[in-house]
C-alpha cells in the first residue's frame, strides 16, 4: 500500500503542475480580458455606481443661493461605497461638499481636473460625474479601488475575438499534449509491471525492472514471484518425497508380502491340513493378494498426481479393450453370484484411440472390482460402449446399491484441493485443505485410480446420478484421434 501511495502521490503531483499551469494561462487570459473590459468602460467612467451617481446627482439642488441634497439623496450617499463628495462650479471652486478631508484643496485647475478625473486624488480614487456647467467628484477610500487606464488601438480591438480563439485552441492543445505525455510516461512505466503480473499468472519468475515511477511497487512485484516460486519448490520438494517415500514402502512391503502369500499358497494346498485351516490360509492368501493390489494402487495413484508417471501410448480399439478386460475376470473366475453384461455399439467396433492400454485396462478392472468388492452377496455388472457426437463413452454400472454420495464428495473435493494446489493459492490455505485431505476417513483407491488414469488421458470421468441418490461412471472421450494419425507421424 505505500507503493501505491507513493506512486499516486508522484502523479498526484504530476496532475497538480498540470492544474496550475491550466490555471496560470487561464489567468492570463482572464486578466487580459479584463483589461479590455477596463479599458472600454474607463471611457465611460466604469458601470460602478453610475445609476447611483446620477440619482445622488438629481438629489442636488440649488436653493436659496446654496446647494443642497434632499434627505433621499444624503441617504443613498451614506449608504454607498463613497466615502465623501464635493461639486466644483464652472471656476473650479468647491461649491458643494460631502465629508470632504481636510487634506484637499477648495479650488481645482482645469489641469487639476484632467488629471484626478482618470486617476487619483490625493491617492483617493475618484469618480466625475457632470452636472450642467458643475463637476460632481466622488471619492472613494484609498484602499477601495484601483484605478488602471489602458488604451487599446481599434485594429487591435478588431481582433480580440479571433486572439481569443486561439487562445482556447492553444488551451485545448496543451492539455492534449501534456495529457498524451502522462499518459505515454504513465503507460512505459506501468507496462512492465503488467508482464510481470503475466508472467506470476503462468507460474513464471517475474523479473521487473525496478526504476522509474514504479520502482517500489516493481519491488513488491518480485518480491511476490520470488516467495510464489520458494513457495512452489517447497510444495515440488513435498511432493517429490511423498512419492520416493511411497515408492519405497511399496518396494519394502513387497517381498515380505510375496513370502506371505507363497507360504498362503502351500498351506492351502497342503491335503494334511483340515478344511477349516485350509480354509483360513486361502483367506490370508485372498488378503494379501488385496494388500499388493492396494499398494500398487497407492504408487499408481501417487506418481499420476505428480506426474511422474510416463504414458505408454499405443493406437487400440475400444471394443477389443473392453472385451479383453471382461475376459479377464471370466478367466481368472469371479463366483456364481456375479455377471458381467458387456454392450457395445456396432458403430464402435472399428473406431481406434490413442492411448495407454496398460493403464486403460487398469482403470476398466478397478471400476468393475469396485462393483464386485461393494456388493458380497452378488451383482450384475452392466458396461457399456456406445458411440455419442463427440466420440465414444463407457458406461460402468451394476445392480447394486451404486456408489454413495460421501465417495463422490470426497474425489469432488480431491480435485477441487489438486486445483488449488496448482495454482498461487495462500501456502496457509493450501495447507488447511491438505489436512482436510488427508484426514478424510473415506477410502476411495480404486475410483481414484480410475479417474486419474481417464483424466491423465484427457478424457471425461463423471459421475452420474441415479433416481436413489446414488451414482454410476461415465467415461467420455472427447476428441476423436484414429489411430492413423498417430501412425503417420
Amino acid at each position: 500500500m505505500k507503493s501505491l501511495w507513493k506512486i499516486s502521490r508522484r502523479y498526484i503531483w504530476s496532475a497538480i503542475v498540470i492544474t496550475v499551469l491550466i490555471i496560470n494561462i487561464n489567468m492570463f487570459v482572464f486578466v487580459g480580458v479584463m483589461l479590455k473590459q477596463a479599458g472600454i468602460d474607463s471611457g465611460h467612467e466604469g458601470n460602478i455606481g453610475r445609476f447611483l451617481m446620477e440619482e445622488i446627482n438629481n438629489s442636488l439642488r440649488y436653493e436659496d443661493g446654496a446647494w443642497k441634497l434632499t434627505d433621499e439623496g444624503q441617504q443613498k450617499l451614506e449608504e454607498s461605497s463613497f466615502v465623501w463628495a464635493m461639486l466644483l462650479d464652472e471656476h473650479g471652486n468647491v461649491a458643494w461638499s460631502y465629508e470632504l478631508p481636510e487634506e484637499l484643496n477648495r479650488r481645482y485647475s482645469i489641469a487639476d481636473v484632467s488629471a484626478f478625473s482618470r486617476w487619483y486624488l490625493a491617492d483617493y480614487p475618484v469618480r466625475t460625474w457632470r452636472k450642467g456647467d458643475q463637476l460632481m467628484v466622488y471619492g472613494m477610500g484609498k484602499e477601495d479601488e484601483v484605478r488602471i487606464s489602458v488604451i487599446y488601438s481599434f485594429p487591435l480591438m478588431q481582433k480580440l475575438p479571433e486572439i481569443i480563439k486561439c487562445f482556447l485552441i492553444l488551451n485545448l492543445l496543451l492539455l492534449f499534449v501534456l495529457a498524451l505525455f502522462f499518459a505515454c510516461r504513465f503507460y512505459r512505466s506501468i507496462r512492465p509491471i503488467a508482464q510481470g503480473i503475466d508472467s506470476l499468472a503462468a507460474k513464471q519468475p517475474a523479473r521487473v525492472p525496478q526504476k522509474g515511477l514504479t520502482a517500489e511497487l516493481a519491488v513488491r512485484l518480485n518480491q511476490a514471484s520470488e516467495h510464489l516460486q520458494e513457495q512452489d519448490r517447497r510444495l515440488a520438494k513435498r511432493d517429490m518425497a511423498r512419492t520416493e517415500w511411497i515408492a519405497g514402502v511399496s518396494h519394502d512391503i513387497r517381498t515380505p508380502l510375496t513370502l506371505i502369500t507363497g507360504y498362503a499358497d502351500e498351506l492351502a494346498a497342503n491335503a494334511l491340513l483340515g478344511g477349516e485351516e485350509r480354509r483360513k490360509a486361502k483367506q490370508i492368501q485372498e488378503a494379501a493378494l488385496v494388500i499388493g493390489q492396494l499398494i500398487a494402487d497407492l504408487n499408481l495413484t501417487s506418481k499420476l498426481e505428480y506426474q511422474t508417471q510416463p504414458l505408454r501410448m499405443g493406437p487400440f480399439f475400444p471394443a477389443v479393450l473392453l472385451r479383453e478386460c471382461v475376459a479377464e475376470y471370466y478367466n481368472q473366475g469371479i463366483g456364481d453370484s456375479y455377471e458381467i453384461a458387456v454392450e457395445i455399439a456396432a458403430e464402435t467396433e472399428q473406431i481406434q484411440y490413442y492411448g495407454d492400454t496398460g493403464l486403460l485396462l487398469r482403470a476398466f478392472r478397478n471400476l468393475i472390482g469396485n462393483s464386485i468388492r461393494h456388493n458380497p452377496d452378488g451383482c450384475a455388472v452392466n458396461v457399456r460402449l456406445l458411440a455419442w457426437e463427440d466420440g465414444v463413452e463407457y458406461l460402468f454400472a451394476d445392480s447394486g446399491p451404486g456408489i454413495p454420495e460421501r465417495v463422490v464428495r470426497v474425489l469432488r473435493e480431491e480435485e477441487e484441493y489438486a486445483a488449488d494446489c496448482g495454482k498461487n493459492t495462500a501456502w496457509s490455505e493450501k495447507e488447511e485443505k491438505a489436512e482436510i485431505y488427508e484426514q478424510n476417513p473415506v477410502h476411495v483407491m480404486g475410483l481414484r485410480v480410475a479417474k486419474q488414469i481417464v483424466m491423465a488421458h484427457g478424457w471425461k470421468f463423471e459421475f452420474r446420478k441415479r433416481e436413489s441418490g446414488t451414482y454410476d461412471v461415465r467415461i467420455a472421450v472427447c476428441k476423436m484421434q484414429e489411430a492413423n494419425d498417430f501412425l503417420n507421424r
